[in-house]
């Protein structure tokens, strides 16, 4: 099993700050604030829930300082950014460039047991944050559960995950 004493620093950063950015990939697609908090909520229960993973690569994303060094890289990113390149768009894009990258690590360094755990880890985790709150409900009324914006995003991870 692939762990991060086998990656050299670039490589690691790509496997842990993924799910952090496909929380926000997803989370930008819609919704209200509420919807965002509760989205944001549910991804980094999805992410610290990774201690229990069988895989070593996948428990070490759930560490605490791993989870703050990748908030600040992408705290960093986000910040480099000019503001009209701070839109949703530029968000799900980064997700899925990360997704990809870090999909290309795990196959050239991993085997496939390491891409399936990590893949299945980062999809379950977007699955998560779109379901964590209705899209285009008024006070719990009506809505969908998954929003169209959210479907795509989650058809064009799937189509990376490998």
């Amino acid at each position: 099993m692939l762990t991060r004493e086998k990656l050299n620093d670039a490589d690691w950063t790509v496997i842990r700050d993924t799910p952090h950015l496909v929380v926000i990939g997803i989370s930008s697609t819609g919704g209200s604030p509420m919807d965002e908090l509760l989205e944001h909520s549910a991804g980094m229960k999805s992410i610290v829930d990774g201690m229990n993973s069988t895989h070593p690569l996948i428990r070490e994303i759930a560490v605490g300082v791993n989870i703050m060094q990748a908030q600040k890289s992408i705290q960093s990113w986000y910040r480099s950014l000019a503001e009209v390149d701070r839109k949703a768009v530029s968000l799900q894009e980064k997700a899925l460039e990360s997704m990809k990258s870090a999909v290309g690590v795990l196959r050239s360094h991993g085997g496939p047991d390491d891409l399936l755990q990590y893949s299945d880890f980062v999809r379950s985790l977007a699955m998560r944050v779109a379901r964590a709150a209705k899209e285009g409900d008024v006070l719990g009324v009506g809505g969908e559960l998954v929003s169209v914006g959210e479907r795509r995003f989650l058809e064009r991870l799937e189509a990376l995950a490998g």
